[in-house]
């Protein structure tokens, strides 16, 4: 799915970017469509001199400095600037991936892009080449100039360059950026634990923001396709015989609960925004009394598989509704945390396998870990789903003074031997599916 999405380039092109056909491309020229801030016409392919390579850097990194927008390789304007012509370029996957390698050697940080071939059905290996690139919650994207950097952005139909004025206050906005987005985390997060039926369940709740907001359109009908496809669904990576039971709107946004006609959620929660945001919460523990302390204290004794499931499943689940039901894109700002625990009601983190042995101290006060992921790879079942879901329980582990989590690594393998009876045979079916490499280690 491209990054990209406009209202109105797709007005434009007439379909969404990578649905576009050759016959819309060459409306263009029909149309004489003219060249915008997040529009560009090229005749012809970049060419393979340092200018041309600095030339296609700088046309990609001035888009994801100003709004995003495409670039469109294979048509020729005209001296105000209008599509004139359609002489096309020739297509292969080697041109495609010279374009990508282009833009990471020369463009600083790397913006997302997407490179989409539009075939010519009348003429085999020819057509267009369209560039998509979304406006970056990254920028300034500096461009290699010699030793030197320039940050170009677009004004117009033309390319400017930043003064060091303008880089400062580029890059102050990104940081307010980066503090927005985490503090809007903290706010989905409050909404998503007043939701819970917390009175003796204790919950691990995952909230997710997307750098590149998308959007999707809210009424019955999206309603009744969600309710289709998350109602007696267990959203479980690993399935814990847990299931959404009951599904409605709040204000821009999807709800599912676990629990049917109720007004607190048991189990399971979810809020999935139009902007691609989201929360997801699912249950770890009931709360008993502390049988090795005061009686009258309730205490969750959190087994570390429950929440690696527990995180491994909500980022997937979150990050599907940000990639594909909102189609926003980019990198996303996760924070993950339990709830409830307080001194009233604190927590222990244990082990089932074989002893029921307690791993490290008990806590009174909820653990917050935080982190920062391609949406991509938390979408899709693979390593990096699995690495991002070990730093962020092994962050949640370390608020009980133990120092990792067991069943995940940082390099996205799975300890097969920290899993017990209960998980392993589906653990281990679920990694041989998606390649994710299984190892016999034991740590320590």
């Amino acid at each position: 799915m491209v990054a990209l999405r406009s209202r109105r380039l797709e007005g434009i092109f007439g379909a969404r970017l990578d649905a576009v056909s050759h016959a819309q491309v060459t409306t263009l020229v029909t149309n004489t469509v003219t060249e915008s801030h997040d529009l560009d016409f090229k005749a012809e392919l970049y060419g393979r001199s340092d200018k041309s390579k600095r030339d296609l850097a700088g046309d990609v990194a001035a888009l994801a400095n100003t709004s995003g927008g495409v670039l469109v390789l294979g048509i020729a304007e005209d001296n105000q600037a209008r599509a004139a012509a359609a002489p096309e370029v020739a297509l292969d996957n080697a041109e495609q991936d010279r374009i990508r390698q282009i833009v990471s050697e020369l463009v600083h940080p790397t913006p997302v892009i997407d490179v989409l071939p539009v075939d010519n059905p009348q003429r085999l290996g020819h057509g267009f080449l369209l560039i998509a690139v979304p406006r970056s919650p990254m920028a300034p994207h500096a461009v290699k100039v010699d030793k030197g950097l320039r940050y170009p952005r677009r004004y117009g139909t033309t390319t400017t360059y930043l003064a060091e004025s303008q880089v400062a206050a580029a890059y102050r906005e990104r940081f307010a950026g980066f503090q927005d987005r985490f503090e809007d985390l903290g706010k989905l997060e409050a909404q998503l634990i007043d939701r819970l039926d917390v009175s003796d369940q204790t919950f691990v709740a995952v909230t997710l923001v997307p750098d590149l907001a998308g959007d999707f359109v809210l009424n019955k009908k999206t309603l009744s396709e969600f309710e289709q496809e998350v109602r007696d669904k267990d959203p479980h990576v690993i399935r814990r015989g847990i299931v959404f039971g009951d599904t409605s709107v709040d204000s821009r946004c999807l709800i599912a609960r676990g629990s049917r006609n109720a007004t607190r959620a048991t189990y399971l929660a979810c809020e999935l925004h139009q902007s691609g945001a989201g929360g997801f919460a699912t249950f770890v523990d009931h709360r008993r009394p502390d049988q090795m302390g005061d009686p009258s204290v309730l205490i969750s004794r959190i087994g570390d598989e429950d929440l690696s499931v527990g995180v491994l499943s909500g980022l997937r689940f979150l990050a599907r509704h940000a990639r594909d039901r909102a189609a926003s894109g980019g990198n996303a700002v996760v924070r993950v945390t339990l709830w409830p625990v307080t001194e009233e009601t604190p927590a222990a983190l244990m082990q089932k396998r074989a002893h029921r042995a307690l791993l490290g101290d008990q806590i009174v006060k909820p653990p917050i870990a935080t982190g920062t992921f391609d949406l991509d790879d938390l979408a899709e079942d693979g390593a990096p789903l699995v690495a991002a879901t070990s730093a962020l329980t092994t962050g949640l582990i370390q608020h009980f003074g133990y120092p990792e989590t067991l069943q995940t690594t940082s390099d996205g393998t799975i300890r097969i031997r920290y899993w017990d009876q209960g998980y392993s045979q589906s653990v281990q079916k679920w990694a041989e599916a998606c390649s994710v490499q299984i190892t016999q280690e034991t740590v320590g």
